[in-house]
């Protein structure tokens, strides 16, 4: 889903940062650079709350105002599964620690702009029955939660956060994926999204146009699937 909604956000001619903690995540950003936009590949782990805050200073240092941000987590990607409860409970607190941090800090960042969409997903894996399926709805859970608090918290504000949850062993993602990028892009061209997922995470950010007619500049970091 991640690599589907990045390919989207480049054809509408969005600049690219996409991360993840595989190799691939290079050959991810030479693929989305056919469609003629800029990106950039940061390799990263978000299971490890700690990079969270590494990749939003990234971001902040970068100088651009983040507009939009698509944060995902895939379950299976903290490695913690063993079918044990403390497994189980390992695997929940690495897979949202993460996403829910650099999402609090994207917020409060758009917060200060005046605007900003955030949607959160937790990324459909083949599970079994057992703790496995536990860890992923406690994981949906978690999510749902913390959007619509964090939703709640800053509508004043101008910043939207909502969560997409497939449920698991999910196989047609177009639709999940349709409904983020309406999520993040809607009727508002300007815009601009960023994923993060256990093993990839994306950010995205766009300057805010001057008064004058400049063409805006936009930066996006959506990851997902590596190609």
């Amino acid at each position: 889903m991640g690599f589907a909604l990045a390919e989207q956000l480049a054809r509408r001619g969005y600049d690219l940062i996409i991360a993840d903690r595989y190799d691939e995540i290079h050959t991810a950003a030479a693929a989305l650079t056919v469609f003629g936009t800029e990106v950039q590949a940061e390799q990263i782990d978000l299971c490890k709350a700690g990079n969270a805050y590494v990749l939003h200073r990234r971001v902040m240092a970068a100088g651009r105002p983040v507009v939009a941000a698509a944060l995902t987590t895939a379950v299976d990607d903290a490695s913690f599964s063993d079918g044990t409860l403390d497994g189980a409970l390992g695997e929940v607190d690495k897979c949202v620690r993460g996403i829910m941090a650099l999402a609090r800090r994207q917020a409060e960042r758009m917060a200060m702009f005046g605007r900003g969409r955030i949607v959160l997903t937790a990324s459909p894996e083949d599970r079994k029955p057992g703790m496995d399926t536990a860890a992923h709805f406690s994981t949906a859970a978690f999510l749902r939660a913390f959007a619509d608090q964090l939703d709640t918290e800053l509508s004043d504000a101008g910043v939207e956060v909502v969560a997409l949850m497939p449920k698991p062993n999910t196989r047609d993602l177009a639709p999940l994926t349709g409904q983020a990028l309406e999520a993040l892009t809607g009727d508002d061209k300007q815009g601009i999204a960023a994923r993060a997922t256990g093993a990839m995470t994306a950010l995205a950010e766009r300057f805010i146009p001057d008064l004058v007619k400049n063409q805006f500049r936009q930066i996006i970091s959506p990851t997902g699937q590596a190609v």
